[in-house]
């Protein structure tokens, strides 16, 4: 479920099942930042801890990003 988005600058969801009450769920928030040419993606999750090594939240989002960074510097 989409919470807020505004044009080129935020997006903020709900990240899991779709069954799953939504004041339990957890909330992603991706902020975007003009610098010049360059655009800086500031990623942001609420609601649910993780830790690099953990082989699921952190290290999958970290991975997630990864790919997309190496997407986009393509």
């Amino acid at each position: 479920m989409v919470l807020d988005v505004v044009q080129f600058e935020r997006f903020v969801f709900i990240w899991g099942y779709p069954d799953a009450p939504i004041e339990n769920s957890p909330v992603v928030t991706l902020t975007l930042t003009a610098h010049g040419d360059r655009t800086e993606m500031s990623f942001h999750l609420h609601r649910l801890a993780g830790h690099s090594g953990d082989q699921y939240v952190y290290d999958r989002w970290s991975d997630t990003l990864d790919n997309l960074a190496s997407l986009l510097s393509d």
